[in-house]
């Protein structure tokens, strides 16, 4: 969720005093600024370098790279430390990448509401100087990964993962609802992998298929466009988990690039200028009473902020082959891409808002200044205009997001007889052709139980989680 704040200092100062403090700070912020935005861009260039490795198999560079970031005191640690749990996971460590999924969870929940000295910072320059929070929908899938990494190894914890991952979703769509943005798109629906997991560990009890029925029809209900959930509804109502002598093989596929955010130069729109407007008039009032008059808003026609993009991948899905003979293809449960953009795109008039917000208190404190110095006519005009633009053009869009998300999770169930299996996985295209030749591994499937594969295909390069 986005919040609209603004953060003044308290208490009054003389007119001359207020001038020259406003001076000093806006010297004081456009030298900080330079080598601040030199350093964001760097770290931005390293960790889009490391996330084009990932993508075609060069697992070292994208770890040592992300590594660096995560480690160092840039705004983009904490985004590079996302980005590093997919690489951990990718490498077969997924203890190591549930491990760092855990921690950025638990203090990405404990952060403040409110930073006031960021916040401040934010007002004065962009907002890529406020604490990096997640957005709603990498909250979400924080806890659909910690699931993820879970069945890769010890499935000790995936269920509660997967209860946390709908609970996170069914809050974000509380807050929607409650700030009158409409719930009729997906944006804020349950993912339909949360359930799906759910349905997958309740069924392997052989005992709670009622349960696991009923998360299947929850993914039928999200994502209808996922055909096996009706063989899935049907065998959990019958209570028969496999054949006698078969277990179960799920392959779960992380596949393509999903989405990162990149500077856009949008319009305005009327809702925009009316929560902008609410918000500067709720904070002129509770800072400086009554009766204080409430900055004019700028008349701004287009702004810079952050949009969702989804980088061109060729992989479509993964083919699975047992023992040689093609046995299918995984299917969608949840396209993070559309989530993402979804999410965001209700959230714009926000986002936008919030640069709008910003641009107004720029304006006022550089027209208090003109004033100050007598500066009226054609001189005011310039000063007001140069100095403005100048503050102005500092401004970046806050890009900073996790970036080596897929585009979709896709699954798919494979009953076998129990015994040892070789299992080939291949990146298919979307016309359904082989982008290249995959690789194989040896799975054991055991009567009655259930065989988790993980594997993550940004591109024609296939990791898989061993």
């Amino acid at each position: 969720m986005v919040e609209l704040r603004m953060v003044r200092p308290s208490g009054r100062l003389s007119e001359a005093s207020d001038v020259k403090s406003r001076l000093l700070w806006i010297r004081l912020l456009i030298v900080l600024a330079l080598p601040a935005l030199g350093g964001c861009a760097q770290s931005l260039r390293n960790i889009n370098a490391a996330r084009d490795a990932f993508a075609v198999g060069d697992l070292a560079r994208a770890s040592e790279t992300l590594r660096d970031v995560s480690e160092g005191r840039s705004r983009f640690a904490d985004a590079a430390s996302l980005d590093l749990a997919m690489v951990e996971l990718a490498a077969g460590d997924a203890p190591a990448a549930e491990k760092r999924l855990r921690e950025l969870r638990d203090r990405f929940d404990h952060l403040p509401e409110i930073a006031p000295v960021r916040e401040a910072a934010a007002v004065a320059t962009d907002d890529t100087a406020r604490l990096f929070r997640p957005a709603g929908y990498e909250e979400v899938m924080i806890r659909a990964m910690l699931a993820i990494c879970s069945l890769a190894h010890d499935q000790f914890d995936a269920e509660s993962y997967t209860l946390q991952a709908m609970s996170k979703q069914a809050e974000l769509a509380r807050r929607a609802e409650e700030r009158g943005i409409s719930l009729e798109s997906s944006a804020f629906q349950p993912i339909a992998l949360a359930p799906y997991l759910r349905g997958v560990l309740r069924e392997a009890t052989h005992r709670d298929y009622d349960d696991a029925a009923r998360a299947y029809q929850l993914v039928s209900a999200v994502q209808p466009q996922f055909a096996p959930a009706q063989e899935d509804i049907r065998r959990a109502s019958v209570g028969t988990h496999s054949a006698p002598g078969h277990g179960v093989l799920y392959v779960i596929a992380c596949v393509g690039r999903g989405p990162v955010l990149q500077e856009a130069c949008l319009p305005t729109t009327t809702m925009s200028l009316q929560i902008a407007s609410v918000v500067l008039n709720a904070a002129t009032n509770e800072q400086e009473g009554e009766d204080r008059d409430v900055p004019t808003l700028p008349n701004i026609a287009s702004v810079n902020v952050p949009q969702v993009v989804l980088p061109t991948s060729e992989v479509a899905a993964l083919g699975v082959r047992v023992g040689g003979e093609l046995h299918g293809a995984t299917q969608t449960l949840t396209h993070v891409g559309e989530l993402a953009q979804s999410q965001v795109e209700a959230e714009m008039p926000w986002t936008i808002a919030r640069a709008v917000v910003r641009r107004a208190a720029k304006e006022t404190t550089v027209a208090t200044i003109g004033d100050a110095f007598g500066l009226e006519g054609d001189a005011g005009s310039l000063f007001h205009f140069a100095a403005s633009s100048a503050w102005s053009g500092l401004e970046q869009a806050d890009t900073r997001c996790w970036g080596l998300l897929p585009r979709e999770i896709q699954v798919l169930r494979a009953e076998l007889p129990a015994a040892t299996h070789e299992i080939h996985l291949e990146p298919l295209g979307f016309a359904g052709q082989a982008l290249s030749t995959g690789l194989s591994h040896q799975v054991e499937i055991v009567d009655g139980k259930n065989h988790y594969l993980v594997a993550i295909a940004p591109g024609t390069f296939v990791y898989l989680v061993r």
